[in-house]
């Protein structure tokens, strides 16, 4: 099990030193800064919102779904946070390109990828069409997290994970 653990930390440091410095550019180092903002809670409170305050009725129930699934998905990847206690990348990993942007100290799972993914798999399960934009958008946070050298792969994957399932929970007992 030891053995599995390291091959998987291994893979994790090469994965994220791939995205984090050999895709170094002018152009990402512009858009995925603003790119992880879309899983920020103020990018989906403000979304979730202005979909309510709308007078379409399934727009009115997809904006509830989406707060209640991103609701229960962040309190989940809270409780992982402070039971995991992973340290971040930049704090064990040197010569990475980080930007700091208010974070804490704790990487697993992103909160941002959860956010990001539990809002736009509901948007895809309401309306599928907008689904090639919302999941696509949703792993360009969890990427954008890596990239700018707050999360491991692995980080990402499990925030991906737990967003997706508090959706089509959400989606289908609520």
């Amino acid at each position: 099990m030891k053995a599995l653990f390291e091959y998987i930390s291994h893979r994790d440091i090469n994965i994220l030193r791939i995205i984090n410095n050999s895709w170094k550019c002018k152009f990402l180092d512009i858009v995925m800064p603003a790119m992880t903002y879309l899983g920020s809670f103020t990018f989906m409170f403000i979304f979730c919102t202005f979909a309510f305050l709308l007078s379409n009725a399934l727009l009115h129930v997809m904006a509830i779904r989406a707060m209640v699934s991103i609701t229960i998905s962040t309190g989940i990847g809270k409780l992982l946070k402070i039971s995991v206690t992973r340290l971040r990348p930049f704090i064990d990993i040197p010569n990475l390109n980080i930007k700091k942007i208010g974070i804490d100290k704790y990487s697993f799972p992103s909160g941002h990828t959860t956010g990001a993914f539990s809002l736009a798999v509901i948007v895809a399960l309401y309306f599928p069409i907008f689904g090639f934009i919302s999941i696509p958008l949703a792993c360009c946070v969890g990427i954008s997290r890596m990239y700018i050298g707050v999360h491991y792969p692995t980080d990402v994957i499990v925030g991906a994970f737990l967003g997706i399932t508090c959706s089509f929970l959400t989606y289908r007992f609520f």
